[in-house]
């Protein structure tokens, strides 16, 4: 049967306030249309995380959205820290988040336990740093330390992590939810199979026959997935391999924006509460910097290597 909805009615079915959500997008793919809709809907009080945070979580902290935030760090690249995950730890605005903080592969690994129905997983890189002596919600859970029941030396276990929702944006997907990527995997396959349920924003769907000719790409199974959401340029100013770059002149007005907590708000009335969707969204764009601005983000095609799945 298919899921295919719009953006609005995978999230205001789907998401809930008090929610733990697992937001992917390591490096590209980050699923704005997601959260912009999760922003115009009002929906606060979340905990989420991800591995290697950027300014899809920035904005969404500033927006109040965010209660809990299970972190590796937060930045804008060569911008330096999020200014609103600044704002909100230095000053309170909107209001303080809680912060767990770990390494940028214990949380993978964390994500890949709650996957594999595992309940903890042992780490290495964690252990002499200072990420051991700060807990925050988490408390004793942050990590255990145990003897190895094989040679009685140390071992630092963190626990598995299992979202209430997780929400991803793809290359493509067929209309029942088996969903695939090609380019930079980061924690995305790990954190949405670690989840109860998924929520597949794509930038085509494609037939269940063309899944199947590459299956190999295919990081979500159909039976995790309760929508799935055609959202072109819906990862914009990320990137996403195959479709389009990363907007970097719309990455420093953001990051000039939100230097203020005034230019922050401004930003969200223009981006995201003065306009219905993502169509709205991408004609607003176009409308502004132009069609030229547009086209140039795009990818060129190319082939990758030709395989062979003869046998």
């Amino acid at each position: 049967m298919s899921k295919v909805m719009s953006a609005k009615e995978a999230i205001s079915q789907h998401v809930r306030s008090g929610d733990f959500l697992f937001i992917g997008g390591y490096v590209c793919r980050s699923p704005f249309a997601a959260i912009h809709e999760i922003v115009r809907q009002g929906i606060d009080d979340l905990t989420i995380t991800r591995s290697n945070a950027a300014d899809d979580f920035d904005l969404m902290i500033g927006a109040g959205c965010v209660n809990r935030f299970i972190a590796t760090f937060l930045s804008l690249g060569v911008y330096g820290l999020g200014r609103c995950f600044r704002r909100s730890l230095e000053k309170g605005i909107p209001h303080k988040i809680e912060l767990e903080e770990y390494s940028n592969l214990s949380l993978p690994m964390m994500l890949l336990a709650g996957a594999t129905g595992m309940p903890f997983v042992p780490v290495k890189d964690m252990i002499g740093s200072d990420l051991m002596k700060v807990k925050s919600f988490m408390g004793d859970d942050k990590y255990k330390i145990i003897d190895s029941p094989f040679d009685g030396k140390p071992v630092l276990l963190v626990p598995a992590l299992n979202p209430d929702v997780g929400i991803i944006h793809v290359q493509q997907a067929d209309e029942n939810g088996n969903a695939q990527i090609w380019g930079i995997g980061g924690d995305c396959q790990y954190g949405a199979n670690a989840s109860k349920k998924v929520i597949v924003f794509c930038e085509r769907i494609v037939s269940r026959e063309t899944i199947g000719k590459d299956p190999s790409r295919t990081i979500v199974p159909a039976a995790k997935v309760v929508a799935v959401v055609e959202e072109p340029f819906g990862a914009h100013p990320g990137y996403t391999p195959g479709f389009y770059d990363t907007d970097f002149s719309f990455g420093y007005q953001y990051q000039q924006a939100s230097n203020t907590e005034e230019g922050f708000q401004d930003f969200l009335r223009e981006w995201v509460y003065d306009l219905e969707d993502r169509t709205a969204y991408t004609q607003h764009y176009i409308r502004k910097f132009g069609l030229a601005a547009y086209k140039k983000l795009e990818a060129e095609f190319d082939y990758s290597y030709p395989v062979s799945y003869a046998y």
